[in-house]
């Protein structure tokens, strides 16, 4: 499968270059929406010469790609993530960053969810947003069952879409209003643990259903400990 990832480059200064314009697409997505984004406007909006943008990147939505692909890649990096035990402690960190990104960016995160829902199956957004994410889900669900924290018989691949599809169901119910900005973070850790309780062992259940009583506290959101704190 073909992930959007950042090119790599020779000195700081194509480096530092590109990440600016990438930090400004973000902030130009946030503030105009994906439609409203010109190559024009962002090459401006970056200080760099339209021509210079589009050797970078061919097209809008080749720019598209490497911003989200970057973004997530930078949230999978961050140290509350990668600090964090192995297998389900892992991805529920992800999960947390993941919606307080949300939270803090919201403009962003619906022009991306926009662009998602009207993508076909094909389109590359779909690998990075929903594939991607579930291959992401699969290898710590199997890090689990390595462990022994699964139930026997789980299927890794249908419980690793079940989660995905819990994560963007919370993303549409707050696009559509019925669900605030603020208890998207909660919401989001809950859905996942509330799923994950039932293809679990009683040991790991009861780590879980700790975590899910805190997550539900709106006004105390928690970090997510390893299995033996």
């Amino acid at each position: 499968m073909e992930n959007a990832q950042r090119k790599a480059y020779s000195s700081p200064r194509q480096i530092e270059r590109q990440q600016r314009i990438l930090a400004t697409a973000r902030q130009e997505i946030s503030r105009l929406g994906y439609e409203g984004l010109t190559m024009r406007g962002l090459a401006d909006a970056s200080g760099v010469a339209l021509k210079t943008l589009y050797n970078l990147y061919s097209s809008k939505d080749e720019l598209l790609f490497a911003a989200v692909g970057g973004l997530l890649q930078d949230l999978q990096a961050l140290p509350e993530v990668t600090s964090t035990e192995a297998g389900l402690p892992r991805g529920l960190a992800y999960t947390r960053v993941l919606g307080e990104t949300i939270e803090r960016e919201p403009a962003y995160a619906d022009a991306m969810a926009r662009a998602l829902f009207q993508s076909a199956s094909a389109n590359r957004l779909v690998d990075i947003l929903l594939r991607d994410s579930v291959d992401l889900i699969a290898d710590e669900l199997m890090e689990a069952e390595r462990r022994g924290e699964l139930l026997a018989g789980t299927d890794i691949d249908t419980t690793a879409q079940r989660l995905i599809a819990a994560r963007w169901g919370a993303v549409l119910l707050w696009q559509k209003g019925l669900l605030p900005l603020d208890a998207v973070a909660t919401e989001l850790l809950a859905g996942q643990i509330a799923l994950l309780q039932g293809v679990c062992q009683p040991a790991r259940r009861q780590w879980l259903a700790s975590l899910l009583e805190s997550a539900r506290n709106l006004s105390d959101r928690p970090a997510v400990p390893s299995a033996g704190s």
